[in-house]
């Protein structure tokens, strides 16, 4: 009804395209989409959306065991300064809930997705006061953005097992570590270039070398055939046995198929479910940071993992001696190394808007670093860390560490 909001709504075919991607109309998925739709493309006012969820727990401290999650859509047909403004986000529901709800989130989700088919199908008559006329509008669910537990969720692949990475699919070797008692991913060597000097190295990996091409891309239908015909259990039922103990159930790749596949052009989609970035760069950062600082509680370099290196038989430089004693890696920094390095962050002086005080986050006593936003560990990761860690490490390691 707004004439401004109205223009805006066909900002995404309206604008010029230089081939650089700074919108989710320049990425493959949205032409794709365009490619296989041409009908629906080709009216510009037709809604793409975005779905974002997490779970969250509204209490604080107060209660560690509450788990809410509101769902968000978001309108791409806006430029990227508006479509992300709070103003533009559609809250759909808030799901409440004392536990994760695993499979159950569909059943929340079947009011919102009976309404994405009915919009897809049918649309809805539309009033544009831009060009003072009456249209039927259409919309389409481009892709769905959460963490990795939430990918989990939200499309129904398992990620607490040793197949957790939804791109290889199957495609995977599990390796566990015994010590440190998690699953890790040894295969990220299959992704580089066939000529690539790492495929060859044995001492800096796992003691092999890697001959295997990039797992097969999997299609939409690829996935709903994986998942036609599964048995969907909703709830989180305790199964019992004759002495009242709680059963060991088998644990599935696959816990259900996802009910975004009622929507006609999911099993289509190029894209289906996107990781968030922001996630994943305070979870690379928070790592690279405590490991530099050796901060036992958080920092990745431990006796376990020293443990874990000898039981693969690599890295011996590193191995723990019987009384369970190591010395301090050559990517760790000393006491006085580390004073420097948190000084340099906290004499930063940054523009107003730019980041929080990061200056407030480093205690120069203790010589720990704490309190960062997602926003903060951005900037140190993209413009300060190169700054603070040069000349603290050997070249070989700032090197690594700024590219």
């Amino acid at each position: 009804m707004c004439s401004k909001t109205a223009k805006h709504m066909r900002w995404h075919s309206s604008e010029n395209k230089d081939g650089v991607i700074r919108h989710p109309r320049d990425g493959e998925a949205w032409k794709t989409f365009s490619v296989m739709h041409p009908e629906f493309a080709l009216d510009p006012r037709n809604v793409r959306l975005g779905l974002a969820s997490d779970g969250f727990n509204p209490f604080g401290t107060m209660s560690s065991t509450y788990s809410i999650w509101p769902v968000f859509l978001i309108p791409y047909n806006l430029s990227p300064w508006l479509c992300m403004k709070h103003t533009s986000l559609i809250l759909s529901m808030i799901i409440p809930g004392k536990q994760m709800l695993g499979n159950s989130i569909d059943v929340y989700l079947q009011p919102l997705v009976d309404e994405l088919r009915e919009l897809w199908n049918d649309g809805v008559e539309t009033f544009d006061s831009s060009l003072n006329e009456t249209f039927r509008m259409r919309a389409a669910l481009m892709w769905t953005i959460s963490d990795f537990p939430g990918l989990g969720i939200l499309s129904g692949w398992n990620t607490h097992t040793g197949l957790a990475c939804p791109t290889c699919n199957f495609d995977a070797e599990p390796c566990r570590l015994p010590h440190s008692r998690k699953w890790c991913f040894m295969g990220h060597r299959r992704f580089l270039s066939r000529n690539h000097r790492f495929r060859l190295n044995r001492v800096r990996f796992d003691g092999s070398t890697e001959e295997r091409n990039p797992p097969l891309k999997l299609s939409g239908s690829d996935i709903f055939r994986q998942v036609e015909n599964i048995n969907v259990t909703f709830g989180r039922g305790i199964h019992l046995d004759g002495k009242g103990k709680r059963c060991r159930q088998e644990v599935k790749q696959w816990n259900k198929k996802s009910i975004f596949f009622e929507l006609p052009y999911w099993e289509s989609n190029l894209l289906r479910h996107n990781l968030d970035f922001m996630h994943i760069e305070k979870n690379v950062f928070d790592n690279l940071i405590y490991t530099l600082l050796n901060e036992k509680p958080k920092s990745k370099d431990n006796l376990n993992a020293r443990k874990d290196l000898k039981e693969m038989g690599i890295r011996q430089d590193l191995w723990p001696d019987d009384n369970g004693r190591y010395h301090l890696a050559l990517f760790s920094l000393t006491r006085d190394t580390k004073r420097l390095f948190l000084k340099t962050l906290k004499n930063v002086l940054v523009p107003d808007g730019y980041s929080s005080n990061i200056s407030r986050c480093v205690d120069d006593v203790q010589h720990k670093i704490s309190g960062l936003k997602s926003h903060d560990c951005h900037i140190i990761m993209e413009q300060l860390l190169m700054l603070a860690i040069r000349n603290l490490l050997p070249n070989h390691v700032t090197t690594t560490l700024v590219q």
